[in-house]
């Protein structure tokens, strides 16, 4: 627990903000930090909000702070309980128990619910008996002043972009803001507020031994792909000397030399990217990073850009490829030519910057033909470096609000209408022997399932095992899953009951160097 304030005029206002944990019970998780929350707090900081900051992970799980939170709370205004980006369902579970948590050490507390899966969701979401007192939808930066205002009698609660509410007549809502916050750098200075050591991570997306932070300097994403969950996040980006200089007062203070950018479009601006390459290959820092791009961003790049970036601490980026397929490609609203991806590729590889392709599967049209496209790109991008290409494999997950995620949420029988019927639902999403895509064929929907699980991920592997025996199995069932991959066949069952007896290790590249 955290309280923590600015020098900004005080507003008289303050809240508690609380990240629920992102694991659903029981096992301690290397979490990274919740970097699109502490850019909210640094706005309501930045607007003179006192914040009393709560991590469930750290300060009720790891540490047990809740006294010493529960005192705080009984003077704030509200409590905001917000969701960082990753594991939605497990993060609204733990919400939910949070709340009930609140109510009991102080009932006639404002609890308010928000975060990037509540803002995606429909507003009907909502319409049942839950623990919150108000939902606020879209980034916040600015409603959760909006809000605390009202709730403090300067405003009124109509007032409120995004807002959610209880009424006499039932749960209403209230259209979004359509334009990002403007993101400026009072509201970054929330890194040099905060206690960041809980959040260092041995490694983490780089996978080394060295101390890294995840950061969030930028919000939303410019491409509005037809499949996408964020594709109605509009962007608000920071500039590059904030995001050096927020690099240098954490390198100086907690010796971290490591960087991942927790941004959806890192790359849309071409000269922000080079221009924060440049600061940090002028400086004494030795700063190494992570980001995310699309291939039509990564395309426009020179090879004397990527030599500037190189140069300038890039060490890997995740290439939002999705597809390889040039028929399927269009119908998901994506722009770039398959050929990108390969061409990317190789010249991150060329100067010792890793590649981590994504590739999602399991869309509405997609076919045996678009599926083998991306496997014969995947086996293209493995034959190129053994060491140097990270692959992570997805499923499409319809959301709402998108083309793409209407056509196929309409083909699902009783789809839920209310948050808590969809949680009790996601169990079961990955579960190889139920049906839970059926805007696929039942055979296409045991393929995709299939690779993705499992084909791919050991097609692709590098798992170091210490013993022979088990060494051997692995490396022959990875060169029959490499064989596979080209000719488009599926492993067998007793292949996959071999590798489960015999290796039994984690397929995921993600962090892996």
């Amino acid at each position: 627990m955290q309280r923590l304030t600015s020098g900004t005029p005080g507003s008289g206002l303050k809240a508690a903000v609380l990240v629920p944990r992102w694991t659903d019970r029981g096992e301690v998780e290397t979490q990274g930090t919740p970097f699109r929350v502490l850019l909210l707090v640094g706005a309501m900081m930045a607007r003179g909000v006192e914040v009393v900051f709560f991590d469930q992970e750290h300060d009720e799980h790891r540490t047990d702070r809740w006294g010493e939170f529960a005192a705080e709370v009984q003077a704030v205004d509200a409590a905001f309980i917000w969701l960082n980006e990753l594991y939605p369902s497990n993060q609204c579970h733990n919400s939910f128990a949070l709340a009930e948590r609140l109510r009991s050490v102080r009932p006639d507390l404002p609890i308010v619910l928000g975060g990037e899966f509540v803002s995606i969701c429909p507003p009907e979401f909502f319409d049942f008996d839950h623990p919150f007192d108000f939902v606020l939808q879209g980034y916040g930066e600015e409603s959760t002043l909006d809000l605390l205002q009202a709730l403090t009698g300067s405003k009124s609660l109509e007032s409120v972009p995004g807002l959610v509410r209880r009424t006499e007549g039932g749960w209403v809502s209230q259209p979004r803001a359509t334009r990002a916050p403007k993101l400026d750098d009072a509201m970054a200075a929330i890194y040099e507020h905060i206690d960041m050591r809980p959040y260092i991570q041995t490694g983490g997306v780089f996978g080394n031994d060295q101390p890294t932070l995840t950061l969030a300097l930028g919000r939303g994403c410019t491409k509005g792909c037809d499949f996408c969950a964020w594709s109605n996040h509009p962007a608000s980006l920071l500039q590059a000397g904030t995001i050096f200089r927020t690099f240098e007062i954490l390198f100086e203070r907690y010796g971290v030399r490591q960087f991942h950018i927790g941004e959806l479009d890192f790359f849309v601006s071409r000269s922000r990217a080079l221009r924060l390459a440049e600061l940090i290959a002028s400086s004494t820092h030795d700063i190494v990073w992570f980001a995310l791009g699309s291939p039509i961003d990564l395309a426009r790049f020179s090879d004397d850009d990527w030599d500037a970036l190189r140069d300038g601490g890039l060490r890997k980026v995740e290439m939002g490829s999705e597809s390889a397929s040039s028929r399927l490609l269009p119908l998901i609203g994506k722009s770039h030519d398959p050929e990108d991806i390969y061409r990317i590729s190789c010249k991150m590889l060329e100067r010792g910057i890793v590649p981590m392709n994504n590739f999602l599967f399991g869309f509405p049209d997609e076919c045996d033909d678009d599926r083998f496209a991306n496997l014969k790109m995947i086996d293209r991008l493995a034959a190129v470096s053994t060491t140097g290409n990270h692959f992570t494999y997805r499923y499409y997950q319809p959301t709402w609000d998108t083309p793409l995620g209407e056509r196929a949420i309409a083909q699902v029988p009783n789809a839920p209408t209310r948050l808590d019927a969809w949680l009790a639902t996601r169990d079961d999403f990955i579960d190889e022997k139920r049906r839970t895509l059926p805007w696929l064929s039942a055979r296409d929907e045991r393929v995709v399932k299939q690779l993705i699980n499992h084909d791919l991920p050991l097609a692709t592997s590098r798992i170091p095992i210490e013993s022979r025996i088990r060494d051997r199995v692995y490396r022959q069932l990875r060169s029959r899953a490499r064989q596979r991959l080209r000719s488009g066949s599926m492993s067998t069952p007793v292949e996959r009951w071999m590798f489960d007896r015999f290796v039994r290790r984690p397929l995921d590249q993600t962090y892996v160097r």
